[in-house]
């Protein structure tokens, strides 16, 4: 019997930026036979926040410093620091930070969403221009299933 233990010690971890967070790849699909990935997020209230969007994959925050404010249909709610929120599969949501900054834990089922963020990431580090962001947003949101709304209620 054979037995794989995955360690990442503190500070360690693929960093990628998107958007709204910088975020660390703590444990990614291949870690863990594509079961689920675990990723730090590290967000400030001055980021811009996210678009409305739904994932085809569940997926929680763990808040574990901070305060930030989830939308997730047309309900807001309110997380804090030692709170954790669960949102299911083909939901609308996104996050807006709350308190100064945030770090949470976001866990998301299955394998895509490590690559998801990373294609974000490399939009960034592209310098594409401007006219170009929309229409890489939507190859990239197209090639994980991630469907984008718009912005209401509890934003």
């Amino acid at each position: 019997m054979s037995t794989k233990v995955h360690v990442v010690a503190a500070g360690d971890g693929r960093r990628l930026t998107v958007p709204d967070a910088d975020i660390t790849v703590l444990v990614g699909g291949d870690d863990v036979g594509g079961a689920f990935e675990v990723f730090l997020v590290e967000a400030s209230r001055n980021a811009a926040a996210g678009p409305l969007h739904a994932e085809p994959w569940a997926k929680s925050y763990h808040v574990l410093r901070g305060r930030i404010l989830v939308q997730a249909g047309d309900t807001g709610y309110e997380v804090a620091a030692g709170e954790t929120i669960v949102i299911e599969a083909g939901t609308m949501n996104t996050f807006t930070v709350l308190s100064e900054d945030a770090d949470f834990l976001l866990v998301s089922a299955g394998a895509a969403n490590s690559g998801f963020f990373s294609d974000l990431d490399a939009i960034g580090h592209g310098r594409p221009a401007p006219e170009d962001v929309g229409r890489l947003l939507h190859e990239i949101t197209s090639r994980y299933g991630v469907e984008l709304g718009t912005r209401t209620g509890a934003s």
